[in-house]
């Protein structure tokens, strides 16, 4: 008989039975308790760092003591997806590892566009059958219609099963929504069709709920990627599903109750129903993309990275899982190729272009998609970056939340830091860690190659575990946050892949970075840091700062003017076909540039004006 333990997991107060041979990290999904993990419980990173502080903690294993300093593992501190209890425990989870994320959505630059969706609703008015008029239901919303001279080929069957009740409950007035022809949905005159946009990514999900009549934005909201739980990158989720085939099917519904949730969540804050969704655009990578609709993903995460599907859908929500209106219709962005998907697509969409001068677009992430544009030409690569700048793999990283240190400035022995929320820090997240490893390479703390150096302010440790304080203890509630050698060197391998790729991409057009005319930074990444730490440690292109550009949740704009207008979908389904791409792996010298781009340039901090 397999025994278990009782798990007591604070600051939470939730007790809960452990089975003997069940990882923390297990137990602690299968109570629903939150537990931050970058690499998705493969033992890769240490964002799931817990403390024992009540029962003997697990002896340390190799991989424990490679990570953890003997200190802390004499304190307790344990890796939740190493250790199996011993007997009945109480465990502390640092705030890092529970902290929601509160940048979950970022503001786009709304543009002014043609309203013309490609689901077309149409007002009718209909004579109430009687014993001289015995035509069906159906007909005699078909016959209005054609008076009207709108197509009609037919009618969703989960539409049919309510369309009589409720047309007679409006008094034979109100509206329908057609999609190429066939009626999806119905609703009566004093309720709106409405449409939902999805930049479905990696980390956050964003939606924008709108008018499909006027067009007009209603709400806008975003939320955690519950897939995360999981894993914080692309290549970590087909590495899970390798393993575990059964979880790509979690995966996928994780997504879709996510999606269902967001639904709900705008819809409320309008005081209207996922039910008068009749449309919803979806924007994401190609992994997020194939999750969602099922589709096998290994070939993927393979050489050559192939998807399995790159052109536009369109499927019933219903077939989904989303609970929207009876026949409403779901378009899934296109994909361009790798893992360069929709989100890009949409990203490109919205994005304001020089007409003069190539620019680069570029969405930093766990995996980082660039565009070179050139007028009518487009060439776009990808890298996986990691999740460095999600503050995964990091010692004392953490998602955009309540604590996280955002912003960094060293003067002599003084670090000066602020957090989100101006309370006290926790952990750190990507764009204080980008700030940080600036201010340590411009004041002399870490040399060009991210060396911390020894007889610094702040630096302690033996001279291969060296690390510097950011937050002291009494700054941090009793836990110092530091920043520790290859927490650098995660840095310098994330930010050399990017400079790296945008290289490559320079190389296969033919430019050089003085011929750009802009640089545009999207995402929510993007928008938060500071041009200036990232041009400090070689992450962008060496141009002036006026050349530089942050533009927000573009992805969920270009998916809002999809969903509204039918020349842009047009134009996402011609970009998509006419995107040159090319896969870094197949490059011969990406790793030597690669190499020459992980040190830090020798250059002090950008002034803005500069």
């Amino acid at each position: 008989m397999t025994s278990s333990y009782s798990i007591a997991f604070e600051p939470m107060n939730i007790a809960v039975d452990c089975g003997e041979n069940e990882t923390l990290l297990d137990c602690a999904r299968r109570h629903r308790i939150r537990l931050a993990t970058s690499c998705g419980g493969q033992g890769t990173c240490a964002s799931c760092l817990i403390q024992f502080t009540e029962g003997s903690p697990p002896q340390a294993i190799k991989a424990e003591k490679d990570i953890i300093s003997p200190a802390r593992l004499a304190q307790g501190w344990r890796r939740a997806c190493l250790v199996r209890p011993i007997g009945d425990s109480t465990v502390f989870v640092p705030p890092r590892s529970t902290a929601a994320p509160v940048r979950t959505h970022v503001e786009g630059n709304a543009a002014d566009i043609d309203i013309d969706p490609p689901v077309k609703t149409v007002s009718f008015e209909l004579s109430p059958p009687n014993m001289e008029d015995t035509v069906a239901d159906d007909k005699r919303l078909h016959d209005a219609l054609k008076e009207r001279d709108e197509e009609c080929t037919g009618f969703d069957p989960a539409l049919l099963r309510s369309l009589s009740r409720d047309l007679r409950g409006w008094d034979w007035r109100g509206w329908v929504a057609t999609f190429k022809g066939q009626v999806i949905a119905a609703g009566s005159v004093d309720q709106r069709p409405l449409g939902l946009a999805v930049d479905l990514g990696t980390t956050n999900i964003s939606g924008i709920l709108v008018d499909l009549k006027t067009g007009s934005t209603l709400a806008e909201k975003g939320m955690e990627n519950p897939q995360t739980s999981l894993g914080a990158d692309l290549i970590t989720y087909a590495s899970v599903i390798r393993r575990k085939p059964e979880a790509a099917e979690q995966l996928r519904h994780l997504s879709v109750t996510a999606l269902n949730q967001l639904a709900a969540d705008l819809c409320l804050e309008c005081q209207e129903k996922p039910e008068r969704i009749v449309e919803a655009t979806i924007a994401g990578n190609t992994m997020m993309h194939h999750l969602l609709l099922g589709l096998p993903v290994h070939q993927l995460a393979m050489s050559p990275f192939v998807p399995a599907l790159s052109r536009a859908s369109d499927i019933k929500a219903r077939d989904l899982g989303l609970e929207f209106a009876p026949g409403g219709n779901v378009h899934l962005l296109p994909n361009i190729a790798g893992f360069v998907g929709g989100d890009h697509i949409a990203t490109l969409l919205a994005a304001i272009l020089p007409s003069d001068k190539p620019a680069i677009i570029m969405d930093i992430g766990t995996n980082t998609e660039i565009s070179l544009v050139d007028g009518e030409h487009v060439t776009s690569v990808s890298c996986p970056s990691g999740p460095a700048f999600e503050g995964g793999h990091l010692s004392h990283g953490m998602r955009a939340a309540e604590g996280a240190i955002e912003l960094v400035r060293i003067k002599g022995d003084e670090v000066h830091f602020e957090t989100i929320g101006d309370g006290v820090p926790v952990g750190i997240c990507g764009s204080g860690v980008l700030d940080a490893v600036a201010q340590l390479q411009a004041t002399g703390i870490c040399n060009e190659r991210g060396q911390i150096q020894d007889g610094q302010c702040r630096v302690q440790g033996d001279p291969d575990k060296r690390e510097f304080v950011l937050a002291t203890k009494e700054e941090a509630g009793g836990n110092e946050i530091t920043l520790t050698q290859d927490d650098i060197r995660a840095v310098q391998l994330a930010k050399g892949a990017i400079r790296a790729a945008t290289d490559q991409l320079l190389e296969k057009t033919g430019f050089a970075e003085k011929d750009l005319g802009q640089v545009i930074i999207a995402g929510a990444f993007g928008n938060y840091i500071d041009v200036g730490s990232a041009l400090a440690i070689g992450m962008l292109p060496d141009l002036p700062y006026r050349k530089f550009a942050q533009i927000g949740n573009a992805a969920g704009e270009g998916a809002r003017q999809v969903l509204l207008s039918n020349k842009i979908r047009a134009e996402a389904r011609d970009l998509a076909r006419r995107a040159d791409y090319f896969e870094l792996a197949g490059a011969k010298s990406f790793m030597k540039t690669f190499g020459a781009r992980i040190n830090f340039p020798e250059k002090p901090l950008r002034k803005s004006s500069e």
